[in-house]
């Protein structure tokens, strides 16, 4: 199928790329030309014929990771407030480290003005791996 219905998307942080939440609920990231916007009466798909679009994650809070490009208040804040848990952050530092490390990045993510820290959790983990691994 080179035709992916698309439910959601934002320009993404990532150059020529947008973030896109599939009807299947899932997290892409996509080339912004292949992107197909609904007019109202067709929905919005991506044309996926050149198996550009890459699946990052089930989890749904990974597409505002994608573009949101700053939160007015610190990630300890967003975790009280319940937006974001641990499990959210060490998701995204696995996968800003992982696939999304072979995208250019044209904005970071902020957090009350200062860039994302990955929790400790994620660091000890990091760090623990034989390099072979990573």
């Amino acid at each position: 199928m080179t035709e992916i219905l698309i439910a959601s998307a934002a320009a993404s942080n990532y150059e020529g790329m947008d973030a896109l939440v599939g009807e299947d609920g899932r997290v892409y990231l996509g080339r912004s030309e292949n992107y197909c916007p609904g007019d109202g009466e067709a929905p919005a798909f991506y044309d996926n014929s050149d198996n550009s679009l890459q699946l990052i994650s089930d989890n749904i809070k990974m597409f505002h990771f994608l573009y949101g490009e700053g939160w007015p208040v610190s990630q300890r804040q967003m975790r009280r407030e319940r937006c974001f848990t641990k499990a959210d952050y060490i998701e995204f530092a696995s996968l800003r480290d992982g696939v999304l490390s072979h995208y250019r990045p044209i904005r970071e993510v902020t957090f009350a003005g200062r860039p994302f820290v990955p929790p400790k959790a994620y660091c000890r983990m990091h760090r623990a791996r034989p390099a072979a691994v990573r």
